[in-house]
Parts: structure tokens; sequence; C-alpha cells
């Protein structure tokens, strides 16, 4: 077999192992999924007792519903599911450089990684039966068919989560991390036992002491805790740019990872101490997360020189929207505390989702330029030559073979080539030529 089809035939079995192993990754959360189905279940016979219960109620011991059973259950087992995930893809294309982590780093990676999965998992499965029960006024289902809606949920939860992690990169992440802040906080909102909170801020929400206002501060708590853990995969990107030779400064991955971390613990502490609880130390959180969001968007254009123009020129939009609502809450008072609050948060996700996206452009071309500057070795035509030599007496002798045949050319010129190399024998000089056709016209008779 030529060397020209070794490549080929090794990136062939590569593909194949990693479709092999991207089939695993199905079958084990199916099998998660159907684990998960089967212990809520067995739990949702004994809490719902032979009674018919709702779709959604208030959080009451003692009072079940198909809400309360399956949120639960997703806590629960939907942790399992996706830590055992995050665990067991480790070594998927694009997840092994999990394996250069220190094993504490990676233990909190998939602790931090699977609490905030599954927090979102329970808060999509507490909004979505709360949804139906608005849909189903003054209904109850019976103890079986409600434990059977309970299994159906809560393996569906398990078996995405535990997908949801296998694959996870930093756009992913950021998007769940987007869409677990903005829909958390419009369900602290909604749920609010104040109506009117809108006229003090945002903060207000955690300060009353109720299960909205605990809701509120854990969302709080989560989205600092995933930043903080989003810093090891930006901290990956910008390394990963800096030895393709695209960020010049090699400093430039700790500056921001540490930033970023510092942002987390600003906005987890934001939730750890509520208003309530005491002004000041919120107000320090508070200060010093747009603070240090502010910190990282001024030294961007120097510790991640390299990145495009145009993401620079966004920055300097967002650095001046924010300096300008700072400035009209602080100085003339014409943009309230609310709003205020609104605009930043708005503008650090934002800006979070745009930086991770160049990111990710980024390393995707420099893995296409890589592919391209790779030589390409154009395959040899199936030759067999045969050399006709002349001994001193003039007779024709073969002296020599030279078959340089392709055993596996052969075998797959018919799948892999449209038209086939043909194969080339010269004939000896010394061959008499073709005798001339015969005229068709001629009978052969003679007068």
């Amino acid at each position: 077999m030529s060397a020209v089809r070794r490549p080929a035939r090794a990136a062939s079995a590569s593909t194949r192992r990693e479709a092999q192993r991207g089939i695993y990754v199905e079958v084990e959360a199916l099998i998660a999924g159907l684990a998960a189905a089967l212990i809520a279940v067995v739990f949702a016979v004994i809490a719902f007792g032979g009674m018919s219960v709702p779709i959604w109620t208030d959080w009451e011991w003692g009072h079940w519903s198909i809400g309360m059973v399956s949120v639960s259950a997703v806590v629960v087992l939907g942790t399992v599911a996706a830590g055992i995930g995050y665990w067991r893809s480790r070594r998927l294309r694009g997840q092994e450089w999990r394996l250069e982590l220190p094993s504490w780093k990676f233990m909190l990676d998939a602790v931090v990684v699977a609490i905030v999965h599954t927090a979102l998992g329970a808060l999509a499965t507490a909004v979505l039966l709360f949804v139906v029960q608005l849909a189903f006024r003054r209904l109850t289902i019976d103890p079986v068919s409600a434990s059977i809606g309970c299994a159906v949920v809560t393996g569906l939860a398990a078996y995405m989560l535990y997908l949801a992690v296998s694959r996870l990169n930093t756009v992913s992440l950021s998007q769940r991390m987007f869409l677990f802040v903005g829909v958390g906080l419009l369900t602290a909102m909604a749920t609010s036992t104040d109506p009117v909170w809108w006229r003090y801020q945002i903060s207000v929400l955690g300060a009353y002491g109720n299960r909205p206002s605990i809701s509120f501060n854990a969302i709080l708590i989560v989205a600092g805790i995933l930043v903080t853990t989003f810093a090891l995969y930006v901290d990956r990107d910008i390394r990963n740019l800096h030895a393709a030779r695209v960020i010049r400064y090699r400093l430039a991955a700790p500056m921001v990872s540490i930033l970023f971390i510092a942002m987390g613990v600003a906005l987890a502490g934001i939730g750890l101490v509520p208003v309530n609880v005491s002004v000041m130390a919120h107000n320090v959180f508070a200060i010093g997360l747009s603070a240090i969001f502010g910190i990282l968007m001024l030294i961007s254009p120097i510790a991640l020189r390299g990145m495009p123009l145009p993401f620079f020129l966004a920055t300097l939009g967002s650095l001046v929207l924010l300096s300008g609502a700072t400035w009209l809450f602080y100085g003339p008072g014409l943009l309230p505390l609310t709003n205020y609050e609104l605009i930043a948060f708005g503008v650090l996700f934002a800006w979070i989702t745009m930086f991770v996206r160049f990111l990710a452009a980024m390393l995707a071309t420099r893995g296409a330029d890589a592919a391209l500057a790779q030589p390409v070795r154009e395959p040899r035509a199936t030759t067999e030559t045969v050399r006709v030599d002349h001994d001193a007496s003039g007779t024709d002798v073969r002296a020599d073979v030279d078959a340089e045949v392709d055993a596996a050319a052969e075998g797959e010129a018919d799948a892999e080539s449209p038209s086939p190399q043909p194969h080339i024998m010269p004939l000896p000089g010394d061959v008499p030529p073709r005798p001339p056709l015969p005229n068709p016209h001629d009978t052969g008779l003679r007068r």
C-alpha cells in the first residue's frame, strides 16, 4: 500500500472513532434519561400517595404537585446526570483540554458546570409547568398520570442535560449563561410579591425574604459562579490564539481570566449580601462589578492586541454607553436606578457574548488556515512500465520490469476516482507495422 493512502486511511479511522464516540454519548444520555425517569416515577408515586394533584401550586411541604416533584427530581437527578456526562465526555474531540487541568480544577469545573446546567434545567421545568397550569386552570390529574408525567419531564431533562455538558465550549457556555440570567431575572420580576418593585431598583427583588427573593439571590450567586468558571474557557481560547501568533501578549490570558473571576465574585456577592442585610456591602459588590467590567474594556485594546478592529470599535461603543449611563445617573439624575442597572447588565452580558464569539471565529479561522497550509500530495498514476533491451546478437531480451502497482488503488479506483488512470505499456521499436485493412469493395474476382 502506498504512503499516499496511509494518511487518508488514518484520517478515516479517526473519523470513524469520533463518530463512534458520538454514538456512545447518545446511548449514555438515553440510559441516564431512562434511569432518572424510573427513579422519578417511584418518588412521585410515594409523594402523591394515591391522590389527584394539580400541575403547579405554591411550594408548601406536604401539598405536592407535578411541578414540585419534577423540579425536585431534576435538581437531584439532573445534577448527577450532568456531572457524569461532563466527566465521561472529557476525551471527546475538542474536549481533550480538560485532561490537562489539575484534578482540583477539573472537579471544581465539573461541579460548577453541573450545578449551573441543573439550575437552568430546573428553571425551564418550572416555567414550562407553570405555563401549562395557566393553560389548564383548576385541573387536577390522577396519581398514575401525574407520576408518568413527572417521569417523562425528569427523564427528558436528564437526557438533555447529559448531552448539553458533553460538547461544551466557550460560545455555548456564554449562551447558556445569558439565557440563565435573562430567564431567571424575568421570572423573579414576574413572581415578585411587590408589583411596583421597579420604582426602587433591581436589588430590591432579593430583599423581601420570601421564595421569589431567595430565587433571585440564588440566580445571582449561580451566575457569579458561572462567570468564574467561564474564565477557564476564556483563558484556554486566548492561550491558543497567542500560540497561533494572533494575540500578541502572553499575559493577556491570565489578565483577562483574573478580571472575569473578579466579576464572578462580585456578581455572586450581590446575591449573597442583599440590600436588606447590608446596604454598604451590597453597593460595594455592585459598584465593584461595574468598575471591574470598565477596567476590562479599557485594557482590552492593549491586552487583546491582535483582535479585529470591529471588536475594539464595539468595545469602545459599549464603554461610551456605560459611561454615559453612569453620568446620567450620578450627575443630573435623569436616569432612574432601575434603568441604570438594566443598562449595565445588558451591556455586560452583550459584551461577553460578543467577545467569546469573536474568539471562536478567530480560532475557527486559524484552524482553517492551518488546514489549507498543509501540503497536499497528489497520488501517483498507477503504471506498469516494461523496458525491452537488445543483446549483442540482436535478440530481444526482457531485461527489467518496473511494476509499481498500488493494491489499494486497484480496489478503490472506482469509488474514489471517476476516471481511473489507464495502464501504459510502451511497444518495442522493432515491431513490424500493422498490415493494411482489406478493401470492402474488393470481391476477390479477377477477369
